[in-house]
């Protein structure tokens, strides 16, 4: 099914699979549509069946905002809300009509401990995102050069 070729839910087996979809919700969102802000308290994950999400973080010293992440179908988001009751670090939106499987910290708290080996595939898949977040975060914070610069300069049309 679906959830069986999901992120870090591939690892799942069969009964464990049908226990997590006991504990889904559906939801659909329209194009543009807010998921969550940067700042509201989580405790939801979900999970694109269909569509897309952007995902955003606002920028402190500007009145700007930096995309982090495109999160497809087969993907998770929000997983950190499950486990810390601290606000959302970035604002979820849809880029087209999505469709997500969400999951309330409280279901998955009572799921995890019957089956807390999920807890390594879902610390693992943690762990690389918050590899490719310090990437990006490099990425940004690295000065252009000017060939750089002058690259970019080139490319806009006036």
């Amino acid at each position: 099914t679906f959830l069986e070729t999901s992120s870090f839910l591939n690892k799942l087996n069969k009964q464990q699979l049908k226990e997590l979809v006991a504990i889904c919700a559906i939801e659909t969102c329209t194009t543009g549509e807010v998921i969550f802000k940067q700042g509201d308290i989580g405790g939801v994950m979900y999970i694109v069946v269909e569509g897309k999400v952007l995902l955003e973080r606002e920028l402190d010293q500007r009145d700007d905002t930096i995309s982090m992440n495109i999160v497809k179908p087969k993907t998770s988001f929000g997983e950190i809300s499950l486990f810390v009751d601290a606000p959302r670090s970035v604002t979820a939106s849809a880029m087209e009509d999505t469709k997500l499987l969400s999951i309330k910290n409280d279901d998955f708290i009572v799921f995890i401990r019957q089956y807390p080996d999920v807890l390594i595939e879902l610390n693992q898949m943690l762990c690389q995102r918050l590899i490719e977040a310090y990437d990006k975060i490099s990425e940004i914070a690295q000065p252009h050069k000017p060939r750089e610069l002058r690259k970019l300069y080139e490319k806009l049309d006036f």
